[in-house]
């Protein structure tokens, strides 16, 4: 075995930690990451008081039906119309929507909070 020369310098291998703009880059992805996945969560608990107070809203109102839409778009499996919990009778829909959107929302946070934790350098979290 040939003895351990140092350099001087950092004896931490480079590819094992990253430097300082690296660690930059990885905190502001991270950070991007949680805040993508948190506004999709807010829009699906958005659209879903939206429909449970349509009774009280103008459902044709642009904002609203932009709200909707993106909210059952994003939703995946979770759809308020056949989503994986379906209801029927009276007020089937807002119950939809708070089951099925609200799951949703709840996934999109734990997601979103997982995929930001794997992408921060260690150093920040």
């Amino acid at each position: 075995m040939s003895p351990r020369v140092s350099t001087g310098d950092s004896d931490a291998d480079p590819r094992v930690r990253p430097n300082a703009s690296q660690a930059a880059v990885r905190t502001q992805a991270a950070r991007a990451v949680r805040i993508a996945f948190t506004v999709l969560a807010a829009i699906l608990a958005l659209g879903t008081i939206l429909v449970v107070l349509r009774s009280n809203i103008t459902e044709q109102n642009t904002i609203v039906r932009l709200i909707t839409e993106v909210a059952d778009a994003v939703s995946g499996p979770f759809s308020l119309n056949d989503g994986i919990f379906v209801f029927t009778g009276e007020d089937a829909m807002a119950r939809n929507a708070l089951t099925n959107w609200g799951i949703a929302a709840i996934v999109y946070l734990i997601i979103g909070r997982g995929l930001s934790s794997a992408i921060a350098p260690k150093s920040s979290r």
